[in-house]
């Protein structure tokens, strides 16, 4: 992820595709420095390195102490620094990673940032939807309400409050190191014979990897029994549950189980996991659920 730090105070920024500084209200770095214009400068990702451009600012943008001409674009690295005016606000770039996913708050400018590829807003502890990118390179929501693409910049209303979303391209959403995705992974699940305890593992290769224990694991579990259950079943038809049915099960409620689903995919989001966000699939228009992993076994402890 990209990551500007502030020289003076070390504030720190983490980057969506586009970053305006300036003293503006609307800008995502905001400056109180008289040196500084009211829109002074820019950072946009260009799919491969972070652009740093001069918005025609008073006093100008330094890069290595060179002064940019006025709407000048140049390709920062991991490491440059730039100033805001000849003795102005410094900056430093200290990570040239693609941007993340993110979602700003339109009135208190409050950011949300996403946990791998999967942005759950407004936050963590009251999630109303997920945001998450989907196999065909584009960002898809989902909520008890809808389940609909959206776009970068598209003003999203939840829970009475608005956010703009800003979602990189898919390209820049690259995937590092040994990362897997759920069609490569076998989902082995302990339950305890009194049914409080489940241990998960993930399982890809020779590597096995224990989740830390949470409640919402049981959920797993659940979803796990019933595409067991129905192995007969064609692949497309095999594990689906209604949701009532489900809440039922597990006594709970419509938003415990939207909290709970939420929560899980984050989990597995955090672990790098690809496609975390379909370890529960649901079926458009028909409020039914299934678990996205075809590979699973559950035994006793």
């Amino acid at each position: 992820m990209g990551i500007l730090t502030q020289t003076e105070g070390r504030r720190r920024f983490s980057l969506g595709g586009r970053c305006l500084l300036g003293r503006h209200p609307a800008c995502d770095v905001r400056l109180e420095d008289a040196r500084v214009s009211g829109e002074h400068a820019s950072l946009h990702w260009r799919g491969d390195t972070w652009e740093l451009r001069d918005l025609g600012s008073k006093n100008g943008t330094f890069l290595e102490g060179r002064r940019l001409v006025p709407g000048e674009r140049v390709a920062l690295q991991a490491g440059q620094s730039f100033l805001l005016g000849p003795s102005g606000t410094g900056f430093q770039l200290v990570d040239a990673g693609p941007p993340a996913a993110r979602a700003r708050h339109a009135t208190s400018g409050r950011v949300q940032e996403s946990a791998g590829s999967l942005l759950v807003l407004p936050d963590d502890e009251h999630p109303l939807a997920s945001i998450f990118l989907e196999g065909s390179g584009r960002w898809l929501l989902e909520s008890c309400e809808e389940r609909r693409h959206v776009a970068d910049q598209e003003r999203l209303l939840l829970g009475g409050e608005e956010w703009v979303l800003e979602l990189p391209s898919a390209t820049t959403e690259t995937l590092e190191g040994d990362v897997s995705g759920l069609e490569s992974l076998h989902l082995k699940i302990g339950v305890s014979r009194d049914e409080e305890h489940v241990v998960v593992t993930l399982v890809h290769g020779n590597q096995h990897t224990v989740l830390a224990p949470r409640s919402h694991h049981y959920l797993l579990a659940t979803l796990a029994r019933i595409r067991l259950k129905e192995h007969e079943l064609p692949e497309a038809e095999r594990g689906w549950v209604e949701r009532d049915m489900l809440c039922q099960m597990l006594a709970t409620d419509s938003n415990k189980l939207n909290v709970d689903i939420h929560r899980v995919r984050k989990q597995l989001s955090t672990l790098g996991i690809q496609d975390a966000a379909s370890i529960v699939e649901r079926r458009s228009g028909t409020g039914q659920l299934r678990l996205g992993v075809r590979s699973v076994e559950v035994f006793s402890l």
